[in-house]
């Protein structure tokens, strides 16, 4: 139990010793004794809620925590994960508190910061995503007890504007398709822009992953290039998915499956060189180039994504089905992002709302004929 020696003689003071659940034994002085019982009173009762932080644990800088956290933590993430985190703390988060004792950063300070960001013109999301890995390592020390509250708590952060997602008609994927260099390519950019998988995603499709027989194709992971090799991952919902192949697309992949190894692991899709398929290289030499030759505007391939999207939605699918095809973890953003292509739904709705009027009395009851409910 803590207790108080007098240590005056010593020139001590009043001296408070308690020792810790690990067995280590801790002092503090106080030259007064009032001093010293308000803070033994203060010590005992977070012992006794299993409150109690280590007034030297708090010392050690943000720097090192931080190296050890991420250490930790490291084998559990995504390569692209890994990659982010890394440039996030490098460039934003330790040339600020790096030197700063862990338990010395306040919310003041957490805030200030971000309203310095916004100021320099960082995007909203990239704010976010700081503050995000901040407060993961923070949050990481108040479970070590080196803390006791996690001052990135509560910061506000910068809105992000949710605008609108830009799609292409299917009139305008077609024609994209058929201005691809190569039958591979054509296909390619119908899977994205009929089915949206991700680009890792439809990269990372192999033979195994067709089936014919129910007309499915099976996302399972997702081809990433990471530091300028790619890496195999799950794909960003950490699910395997389904996507229905229609029969003219089905065909399409069948013929072209004729023309690629057999092997049940063999890419579907591939780089000029047969290689493996390379966001930035099919980006930069295929697809912005296609762009320009048809007069579109500069996108990038992710529009592909949205434009099957909206072709689903016209289509008469319904956001849960949208949600399940596209791979969102919830029908809610699949709604978020889209529920804008909804809004025909209410059109439709209204127009089977409508009831002409003098209908036969032999069809639907005429309300004004019905009896009134009671009130109660």
């Amino acid at each position: 139990m803590p207790h108080i020696d007098d240590r005056r003689r010593a020139g001590r003071g009043w001296v408070v010793r308690w020792r810790t659940s690990d067995g280590r034994e801790h002092s503090k002085s106080f030259p007064l004794k009032t001093k010293a019982e308000d803070y033994l009173v203060s010590v005992g009762a977070d012992l006794v809620r299993g409150d109690y932080v280590d007034p030297t644990a708090g010392k050690v800088q943000l720097n090192d925590w931080s190296a050890r956290w991420f250490a930790v933590i490291r084998p559990t993430l995504k390569p692209s994960t890994v990659e982010s985190y890394e440039s996030l703390l490098r460039s934003r988060i330790l040339p600020r508190f790096g030197t700063t004792r862990v338990g010395a950063i306040r919310p003041s300070d957490v805030q200030e910061w971000v309203a310095r960001m916004t100021e320099e013109g960082l995007s909203p999301s990239r704010i976010r995503k700081c503050v995000v890995v901040l407060k993961m390592a923070l949050d990481a020390a108040v479970r070590d007890g080196m803390i006791r509250s996690n001052p990135a708590v509560g910061t506000k952060q910068p809105r992000i504007e949710r605008v609108e997602a830009a799609y292409l008609t299917p009139e305008i994927v077609d024609e994209l398709a058929a201005a691809m260099p190569t039958n591979e390519y054509r296909l390619l950019i119908q899977v994205l822009g009929i089915l949206g998988p991700r680009f890792g995603e439809a990269a990372g499709l192999t033979r195994q992953d067709v089936d014919f027989l129910r007309r499915r194709l099976h996302v399972r992971d997702s081809v990433t290039e990471v530091g300028g090799r790619l890496v195999r991952t799950a794909t960003k919902s950490y699910a395997t998915r389904q996507l229905p192949l229609p029969p003219t697309l089905a065909e399409t992949l069948r013929v072209h499956l004729e023309t690629v190894e057999k092997t049940v692991d063999a890419p579907i899709f591939r780089a000029p060189s047969g290689g493996p398929l390379r966001y930035r290289a099919f980006h930069g030499r295929i697809w912005t180039p296609t762009l320009k030759r048809l007069g579109l505007p500069t996108v990038g391939l992710h529009v592909l994504r949205h434009s099957a999207a909206a072709r689903m939605i016209s289509a008469g699918a319904s956001a849960k089905a949208v949600q399940t095809v596209l791979g969102h973890r919830s029908a809610a953003f699949t709604l978020t992002v889209y529920g804008h292509l909804f809004d025909t739904d209410l059109d439709d709705l209204a127009a089977r709302l409508e009831s002409p009027a003098g209908r036969s009395r032999d069809g639907l009851t005429v309300l004004s004929d019905a009896p009134l409910a009671s009130s109660a």
